[in-house]
């Protein structure tokens, strides 16, 4: 196998989405191709939906994002949050901004607006920005790592902060250039990346205890590899068991052109982790295009390439950390996807939550290079899915289903977020949205 990266992007903390700028001042309706009667996309009933405002590009620096609530219906916003890290259920946001060698952390309820608590800490960090390389939370929203701001690669100061409490926990202090990766349940094992800067971009996933104030006596690696810990690569996409168990992370090395799912169970009693291979074509210029989606039983996942026309399925291993061997790839399809250029936008378009299951996790949903693809989960495994292609004239960055499962949300930063009705996908609607570029949705309340 490969040498792989572990770059994790914790997909359900800041899962945060972005909206688009109003598309008109009504609800337009379009009628895309297909046999059978155009089945309207309705709006659903009491849904507020939650979209990061502010798409940023690959290689762009995220600048002035924020979270807006609003409901379908309304081109007002409901109320609008900083981003930051959300838990689990998103009920919780965590934000933490620096001022003058100070940093005010904000804990705030999103189904209301409401700032719960406030603290403030001598130093600078940060939960700004896309990735976790500074910030991580707990799943349940309990526990908050932020990495000091602008240190030598020599050293590295980690800041442990209960927001239950609202207080400081422990200040960590590292030999050496760590960033931080994930964090488990109960806020005693800490996941890094020590970076060796040694002009290959290799870097060790490490092992921090909390109680015990040291590091796992050697990296974290895939079982199957245990004389090579070094990793490469990026993250661009992640999800979490529903017990928050374990992390899945779809990682893309463009230099090796190999993409691959990084499984680590956030259990400290079992430092080793999974890597599983997925199809990649001649040119890695599409690999980013990979998204991932997990199952509601946790049982499978499904990792999707829109641009290269390949959707792997995984079975995972759910009984347990002593059979991880388990995890594999089922079922492996692929189609036409249409790509006949690739533009410089093309290159540098950002995924997040690319893909989606139907409520029924009957038909899995996904973004390509333009429009969207959709299959039948139960034609993968007999490699002859009949892929259907929407809306092949936009580009859109991430797919959401309503809560009533009966409308596919498609969020495009430049023309706005279109409905389509569920399975037919013939009729949309292009929403007005209370946001500039949106992104993505993140999460929806009913």
């Amino acid at each position: 196998m490969p040498k792989k990266s572990f770059v994790w992007l914790t997909m359900m903390l800041c899962m945060l989405l972005p909206l688009v700028a109003a598309c008109g001042s009504s609800l337009s309706t379009n009628t895309s191709p297909g046999t059978g009667p155009a089945v309207s996309a309705k709006l659903p009933a009491g849904e507020n939906i939650y979209v990061l405002d502010g798409y940023t590009p690959q290689g762009v620096a995220n600048v002035g994002q924020s979270i807006v609530a609003f409901h379908p219906g309304s081109a007002n916003a409901t109320y609008t949050l900083p981003a930051g890290l959300t838990s689990m259920d998103h009920h919780l946001l965590v934000v933490a901004k620096a001022q003058a060698n100070l940093t005010t952390i904000s804990v705030i309820d999103t189904q209301s607006g409401a700032t719960v608590r406030t603290l403030t800490l001598a130093g600078n960090y940060s939960t700004a920005g896309q990735d976790f390389n500074n910030a991580v939370l707990s799943m349940d929203g309990h526990w908050l790592a932020l990495r000091q701001l602008d240190q030598s690669t020599s050293r590295t100061t980690i800041a442990l902060v209960d927001t239950q409490a609202g207080k400081l926990s422990k200040t960590i202090h590292l030999s050496g250039d760590f960033d931080l990766d994930t964090i488990s349940l109960d806020g005693n094992a800490l996941y890094l990346l020590q970076r060796l800067n040694d002009g290959t971009g290799h870097y060790y996933v490490q092992l921090y205890t909390v109680s015990e104030n040291e590091l796992y006596q050697s990296p974290i690696v895939d079982k199957s590899e245990l004389n090579d810990p070094n990793m490469t690569g990026t993250a661009v996409a992640r999800q979490v068991a529903p017990d928050a168990s374990a992390t899945y992370t779809l990682y893309i090395d463009t230099s090796r052109n190999i993409a691959f799912v990084h499984i680590l169970p956030l259990d400290p009693g079992f430092p080793f982790a999974r890597c599983i291979n997925l199809p990649v074509g001649k040119s890695s210029d599409l690999l980013h295009y990979y998204t991932l989606t997990l199952s509601s039983d946790g049982a499978t996942l499904y990792a999707a390439n829109g641009a290269l026309g390949v959707v792997s399925e995984i079975s995972l291993n759910t009984g347990g950390t002593s059979n991880i061997y388990s995890d594999q790839i089922v079922a492996t399809d692929h189609f036409n996807p249409g790509v006949s250029s690739v533009t410089s936008t093309d290159k540098s378009r950002m995924l997040r939550n690319g893909a989606v299951l139907s409520s029924d996790q009957s038909t899995l949903y996904f973004a390509g290079l333009n429009g969207i693809w959709s299959v039948k989960t139960a034609d993968l495994l007999h490699g002859h899915g009949a892929f259907k292609h929407m809306l092949g004239q936009q580009s859109f960055t991430g797919l959401a289903l309503s809560a009533n499962g009966k409308t596919l949300y498609a969020v495009d930063p430049a023309s706005g977020i279109t409905m389509l009705a569920v399975p037919s996908g013939q009729t949309q609607q292009v929403l007005q949205a209370p946001a500039r570029s949106p992104w993505d949705i993140e999460w929806i309340v009913n």
